[in-house]
Parts: structure tokens; C-alpha cells; sequence
């Protein structure tokens, strides 16, 4: 946890690097992942910065990777359709093996081996994908043909042995008139989709007024695949009948801008039977050859896709080498590469260690050199984080990056946040089942780990372990309400019974009144049950949120030590800390005095709340129903006092300190003033108006402001926790409802009256069973457990951490591999 309080000191170093070690130091720097660089090149433009020309090829290789993994991805989507597996096969998990074998290798592919094998297995995929489509459409016209002959045979016959009618239509074509016999008919014949045909029909019908004879036939029991777009699609057989060759020439370029394949026909059958037995012998060795082709461009592209991530990252680390290569100044007069970066001064060992094994790599005459530069520049704020504490520390990162030094809300949010939580959603039942899910997710993470999940699994499986400590929180808080799905349970004797004849509630035992653990079972029976709770839990969370307030104040106070700022302990912790313990922290010692003192009549002690208004509205004198104990009246005095004097001080102190101490440097030395100035702030955390001249006035008004916002906000956050008491209730009182109107209701059905129906109860029961645990699983572990999350996350983020918590620095991104290449760390 030390290394979560505060950000790891930060050094800013510069790197002399000889421009044949570049490549192999960047490299190690990047499997290192320990040093952010700086852009020493921010007036340049990307396209004329020193390799520019390599982030291209870089581009380039990134264009035919996305090439290869939509062919990939293609392929497996027919291999899964020839499988028929519901199960769909995954370029990731294909590549998986191959990935891990490149990662171990020490020999890897460098920048122009994998452009020359990129370039070999474009052209050799291009070549093969335009042989497959060529092969396609040849075997598809040949199936066509052959269908067409054989539709075309029988269209023969029965136009031969048809008695045509003598309709206006037809006379014209195929009446044996003595006009027409002198007349020689022609005819054309293809194939066509078989969604066009009627719109084709009609085309033909009124471009030759009537003038020929169509008929078209499906070609059943098999689907052409077009070429182009790989999808199975069904066509018809059509021939035609005309005379003349104007028709003729119309008819082909209606057939042309329809799409239709014109085939030439033999018009004898002999010569239709040969055509179709060579066509057939064809069709055979086309099969053979596509079968052939087919297998090869298969075999190709798994091959690609088994080692598709590995060249993926080789090609992602490669782009970011030279990105990074990109930021450096290049030194032409020693041909050396200089850099700047922020690292943790405890990673210099590292670092210099890996730049050295990269001049070893690379073979440089010239060692690489480290050298630490002292600078006033801000470093970026660093957290050491595992999965356990990553999701915590998130949690504050959302709210805004720690300033450098600051102590880290993120150690202290990994107990509160889920203890917060819980006091709103206390249940042991409801807390198991997250224990439930939790240990669910932990126990599966190396397989979810790696899987591509929905965006909301995602998010609930990066939050597993806070997920599990919310509910064993949630549990404990549970057992403290003593509720398991709303209903009471009895692990202790009890110790209260109800008098049957007086019906008032006695002990058991003389002096035995309190039950062991949590709250009394005997409560929950009671006709007072939902005032008790709810004293309980309104002061319960009085309690908490002045301790959590007053903690962030505390860790103020460790700021202004680690900054050297005296002047904001003096003039802001110590009377920040005064005015809320004088005022609510006295509040939570009478909630924890008149829980612990003996009342001799329980309903004539005094109410908490209004004593405290009346602390204010009557400082000089105290009412006998407002007191607690002796000496009341002289404490609250001085505690009033207290309080009206913190507040000036707050708002006084601060500026005419700074102004002094302005004034004195100016005598000191009125040369260096503004640098000192400058100095002062630098080392400090926020400043006060910025870099720059003095300004009383502004650090003025911005003390005022804060003073403002600190007393209104003691008062404002104090009641924002009241929501931890309504929050908590609420979840009780629907737990309770579920369980008593809808699940024990069903055991009344079917036993009523004097003859019980067993068969109806055991379905009523059935029933309201499946009702009780759709409506808690969908309302109380879904619906109010996200309320709960946002009422503590709002809780950390206003009330705990604007104490002491200034969320205005930057965060420590290295150049790493594993944060470009999106794996854990």
C-alpha cells in the first residue's frame, strides 16, 4: 500500500542514443515499459520528422494485415457454414498458439523480412483469389450451359408436339399461314436470376409489341454462386422465339442490360446431345481444378491467420518505435539520437541495464548514455497498481489524476468504497450472491482474460475484486442489521420475550439486555421496528460521514507537510479541523453518549438534533430537557467559541501571510523576487492565481471562496450522507415486501378452506418462488445494487475527497508494448 499513498518520485532523464542503436533501444525500452518521452520536436510537422517514410511502411503493412484478416475471416465463416457448428470459429483464437510461439522467440521477423513476406503472400492471395473467381465464373457458365441444353430439349419437344391455339398473339409466329411459311423463325436462348424474369417479360413484351414467344424454367435442385460476391443465387432457363433481325438485335440488348448470359444453341438435337456430353466432361475437370484451388487458397489463408497477431504486433511495436523515434532531436554533427523522458528514479537501474544490452544487439561502437536533468517542469503522477488495486484506482482517476506527491484517496477508497456501499445494501443473502459472482469471475479470469466480452460483462469482470469485497462488506453489514433477505434470524439466544399478559417485552435475564451481535431479532416483530431502524441508521450514518470527513481533512494535513507549506496547516488544517469537530464532531460524541448512558425513562432523553440548534440559538443557557451531562453548557460554549474563531482565521490568516512573505523576499533580494515567487509556487500543490506577479487581491478572493465553500459544505456534506441511512432503508423495506407479498403469499394458495389443494399449492409455491427471485435478482442486485454503487461513488468524489484531494495532474503513460498492444500489465 506504500506504494499507492503517493506518486513514485519521477525523474526527468535525457538519453544519448547513436542512430544505429536507436531501433534496438527503443525496442528495450518499450518490452521495459518505465519511461514516458517527451516530444522535443513540437513545431514540426508529423510528415517532415526524420522517419516519416518508415511509419508509412509501417501504414502500409497495416493496410495489407486488414486485408488479410477480412480474407481470413471469410474463409472461416464458409468453414463454419460447410461445418454447420454453431459455435463460430475466431481469427484471435486461431492465432492464439502462433502469437505465443513469436512472443518467446528471440529470433523475431524485423521490419523488412515482413514487408517482403507481406508483399509474397498479397500477391500470391490476389493471384489466387483472381484464379478462384476466374474458375467460378467459367464452372458456373458451363453449369448454366448444361442446364440450358437440357431445358432447352425439352422446350423443343414441346413446342413441336404444342397445339398451339389461334390467338391474335401467336398467329403472327406460328400459324402455319401461307404468309408465314416462307418465313424462318429464330430463336435465343440463356439464363437469367430468377428475380427478374417477370420485370424481363414484360421489357421484351413491349419492346417487339407482342412479336415473340418466351419460356423460362427454374433450374431446381442447385444454386449458382456468383463470383464476385461469393452468395448462392437461383436462375432461370429462358428461350425465345422471333423472326426477324431488328427483333434479334433487341432482344440481345435488353438481354445485355439485364444481366442475362446469351448462350449459342445448337438447333438439332444430335449436335445439342454432343455439346452437352463435352460440357459435361468439362464440368468434371473443372471440379478437379477448383477442388485443387480451393483447398491451396484454404491452406494459405489459415496459414496467414496463424501467425496474423504475431505479425500484427510485430507490425503495432514497429509503427511505435519509430513514432517514438520521431519525438527525438537528431544531433547531425555526432549522429546521435537525443531524448527526454520521466521515469521513477527507482527504474534507472533498469533502464540503463536495457540500453545497454541495445548497443550490444545492435552492435554500436558507441555506448547509449543516461543523464538525470534537474527542472522545475511538473512530473507525471505514477501508481504501482495490480489487479486487485487497479479497479479502486480507477475509481479516482475518474474523478481526476492525482497531483504529483498528493496523497492517493485510491489506499483508503479500497476499504470505504465498498464499506459505504454495503451500509446501503447490507443483507447477507443479497451479499452472497455478489460474493457468488465475484468468486465466479476470479476463478475464470485467465479464460474471460482473454475473450472478447460485452461491454457490460467487461466492466463487471475489471471490477471482480472490488465486486468481492463489496460483498463481504455487504455480509458483514448484513449481520449487523441481522437480515438475510429481509427475514430475521436468531444465531444467539435471545434475550427479550413478550409478556403474555402485560404483551410488553421483558428480559429473560436480569441483567442481561443486549444481544451479542448486531441488532436484536426481537426488533424485527416489533411495532416500533421502523422508528428503531431508522434512528439507527440516520445516526449510523452521521457517524460515518463525519469520520470520513474529518479523515480527508486529516490527509490534508500530511499534503502541507509533504509540500513544506506551513502556512496551510496553520491557517487551514488547524482551523478546518477545529470548526467541524466543534460542531459535528461534538454532534457524533452525544449520538455515541446517549447510546451507551442508562436512561432512567428511555422517552424523556433529550433529542440530539435539537440540542444542537439549541447550542447556537441559546449559547448562554441550557434548558433541562437539552441536557446530557454535567458541564454541558461551558463546553458547548467554548465550542461555539471555537467555531466563530475558526472561521476568520480561515479566511484572514492565508492572505496576509503570503503578503508578508511576499514583502520580505522583496527586501531580501528585489532582483530575484519573482523568481523566488515562482520558485515557492512550483514546489507548492495548486498555487494561488498562477506564476507570475503577486496578487493580493485574487488570493483573497479565492481564501474567501474556499472559507465559503468549507463552512456551507460541512453542513451540506454532513446531511449528503443521510443518503447512506435512506438508501440502506429503502433496500430493506423492498427486500422485505418481495419476500412477504410475493413469495410468502403463494404458500396461502391452495391451503384455504377445509379441503387443501396440494397439487395447486406446490404450483403457487413453484410460481411465487420464480416471481420473488426474478424481481430480486432484476430490482435489488441489479437496479439498487447500481444505485448504491453511484450514491458511494458520489460520497468519495464530493464529500471525502474535496478535502484534501486537487485532481489536477497528469498521468504516467510510458511507452509500453503491453499499454499500445491493450494487454494487462
Amino acid at each position: 500500500m506504500g506504494d499507492l499513498f503517493r506518486s513514485e518520485p519521477m525523474q526527468l532523464v535525457q538519453l544519448f542514443v547513436q542512430i544505429e542503436a536507436a531501433h534496438a533501444t527503443v525496442d528495450e525500452l518499450g518490452n521495459l515499459g518505465l519511461i514516458q518521452f517527451k516530444d522535443m520536436n513540437p513545431e514540426v510537422s508529423p510528415f517532415q520528422r526524420n522517419f516519416v517514410n518508415e511509419v508509412k511502411r509501417c501504414d502500409e503493412m497495416e493496410r495489407k494485415l486488414n486485408f488479410f484478416e477480412e480474407q481470413v475471416n471469410k474463409e472461416l465463416k464458409q468453414i463454419q457454414e460447410e461445418r454447420g457448428d454453431e459455435q463460430e470459429l475466431r481469427l484471435d483464437v486461431l492465432g492464439r498458439a502462433q502469437q505465443e510461439r513469436y512472443r518467446d522467440d528471440r529470433k523475431k521477423p524485423q521490419m523488412d523480412e515482413l514487408e517482403s513476406i507481406f508483399d509474397e503472400q498479397e500477391k500470391e492471395l490476389i493471384q489466387l483469389n483472381n484464379n478462384q473467381e476466374q474458375l467460378t465464373r467459367n464452372h458456373n457458365e458451363l453449369v448454366e450451359l448444361q442446364n440450358m441444353l437440357m431445358k432447352d430439349s425439352v422446350f423443343f419437344s414441346e413446342t413441336s408436339n404444342h397445339d398451339f391455339e389461334e390467338r391474335e398473339e401467336t398467329r403472327g409466329l406460328l400459324s402455319e399461314t401461307d404468309a408465314s411459311r416462307s418465313v424462318k423463325l429464330g430463336f435465343l436462348t440463356g439464363v437469367i436470376l430468377r428475380e427478374k424474369v417477370p420485370t424481363f417479360e414484360r421489357v421484351l413484351w413491349r419492346a417487339t409489341r407482342g412479336n415473340l414467344y418466351l419460356k423460362h424454367d427454374p433450374i431446381s435442385g442447385q444454386k449458382i454462386k456468383d463470383p464476385h460476391t461469393g452468395e448462392e443465387v437461383d436462375k432461370d432457363v429462358f428461350i425465345i422465339f422471333f423472326q426477324g433481325e431488328r427483333i434479334q438485335f433487341k432482344i440481345k440488348k435488353i438481354c445485355e442490360s439485364f444481366g442475362a448470359n446469351v448462350y449459342p444453341c445448337p438447333s438439332t438435337p444430335r449436335e445439342r446431345k454432343e455439346l452437352l456430353g463435352q460440357i459435361n466432361q468439362r464440368l468434371d475437370d473443372l471440379r478437379n481444378v477448383l477442388g485443387q484451388t480451393s483447398r491451396h487458397r484454404r491452406s494459405t489463408l489459415l496459414d496467414i491467420g496463424r501467425k496474423f497477431y504475431a505479425w500484427k504486433d510485430r507490425v503495432v511495436k514497429e509503427k511505435a518505435i519509430y513514432d517514438t523515434m520521431n519525438r527525438f532531436n537528431y544531433d547531425i554533427g555526432r549522429k546521435c539520437l537525443i531524448a527526454e523522458g520521466w521515469c521513477p528514479k527507482t527504474a534507472t537501474d533498469k533502464i540503463v541495464s536495457a540500453m545497454r544490452h541495445a548497443t550490444e544487439i545492435s552492435g554500436a561502437l558507441v555506448p547509449s548514455i543516461l543523464s538525470v536533468i534537474q527542472t522545475r517542469e511538473e512530473p507525471p503522477t505514477s501508481f504501482k497498481t495490480n489487479k486487485f488495486t487497479s479497479s479502486f484506482q480507477g475509481i479516482v482517476d475518474s474523478y481526476g489524476i492525482a497531483h504529483y506527491g498528493e496523497v492517493n484517496p485510491g489506499v483508503f477508497t479500497i476499504v470505504t468504497f465498498p464499506f459505504l456501499f454495503a451500509v446501503m445494501f447490507g443483507d447477507i443473502g443479497h451479499g452472497f450472491i455478489l460474493i457468488l459472482v465475484a468468486a465466479f469471475f476470479i476463478w475464470k479470469e485467465r479464460q474471460l482474460g482473454s475473450s472478447n466480452l460485452n461491454e457490460m460483462v467487461q466492466t463487471v469482470f475489471d471490477g471482480r475484486y472490488m465486486l468481492l469485497l463489496m460483498g463481504i462488506f455487504s455480509l458483514y453489514t448484513g449481520a449487523i442489521y441481522n437480515e438475510v433477505f429481509s427475514v430475521a434470524v436468531s444465531p444467539f439466544p435471545l434475550q427479550w420475550q413478550k409478556n403474555t399478559t402485560s404483551h410488553a417485552w421483558v428480559p429473560l435475564a436480569e441483567g442481561r439486555y443486549v444481544y451479542p451481535f448486531g441488532v436484536d431479532p426481537t426488533w424485527n416483530g416489533a411495532e416500533n421496528s421502523l422508528m428503531y431502524y431508522n434512528s439507527l441508521k440516520m445516526k449510523m450514518s452521521i457517524v460515518l460521514g463525519v469520520t470520513q470527513m474529518t479523515l480527508g481533512i486529516v490527509l490534508s494535513l500530511f499534503n502541507g507537510l509533504h509540500f513544506k507549506k506551513p502556512v496551510d496547516i496553520y491557517c487551514e488544517f488547524v482551523p478546518q479541523i477545529i470548526f467541524i469537530q466543534s460542531i459535528f464532531g461534538y454532534l457524533v460524541f452525544l449520538v455515541f453518549y446517549k447510546w451507551c448512558a442508562v436512561w432512567p425513562n428511555p422517552q424523556s432523553a433529550p433529542f440530539i438534533l435539537t440540542t444542537l440548534i439549541q447550542m447556537f440559538l441559546s449559547p448562554t443557557y441550557l434548558a433541562p430537557e437539552f441536557t446530557f451531562y454535567k458541564g454541558q453548557l461551558a463546553i458547548q460554549s467554548i465550542l461555539i467559541f471555537l467555531a466563530l474563531v475558526s472561521v476568520p482565521w480561515m479566511l484572514l490568516a492565508k492572505p496576509f501571510l503570503l503578503r508578508k512573505a511576499h514583502n520580505d523576499r522583496i527586501h531580501r533580494n528585489p532582483h530575484n523576487a519573482l523568481e523566488d515567487e515562482d520558485e515557492h509556487e512550483s514546489n507548492g500543490h495548486g498555487g494561488h492565481g498562477g506564476h507570475g506577479e503577486f496578487e493580493f487581491s485574487e488570493i483573497f478572493i479565492h481564501q474567501t471562496i474556499h472559507t465559503i465553500e468549507f463552512v456551507l459544505g460541512c453542513v451540506s456534506n454532513t446531511a449528503s450522507y443521510l443518503r447512506l441511512w435512506a438508501l440502506s432503508l429503502a433496500h430493506s423495506q423492498l427486500s422485505e415486501v418481495f419476500w412477504g407479498k410475493l413469495f410468502m403469499l403463494s404458500f396461502t394458495v391452495g391451503n384455504a378452506g377445509g379441503s387443501p389443494n396440494r397439487f395447486l399449492a406446490v404450483i403457487a409455491v413453484f410460481i411465487g418462488f420464480a416471481v420473488w427471485a426474478g424481481v430480486t435478482i432484476g430490482v435489488l442486485m441489479v437496479m439498487e445494487s447500481l444505485s448504491s454503487f453511484l450514491h458511494a461513488l458520489r460520497l468519495h468524489w464530493v464529500e471525502f475527497q474535496n478535502k484534501f484531494f486537487k485532481g489536477d495532474g497528469r498521468a504516467f503513460l510510458p511507452f509500453s508494448y503491453k499499454r499500445i498492444l491493450g494487454k494487462p500489465e
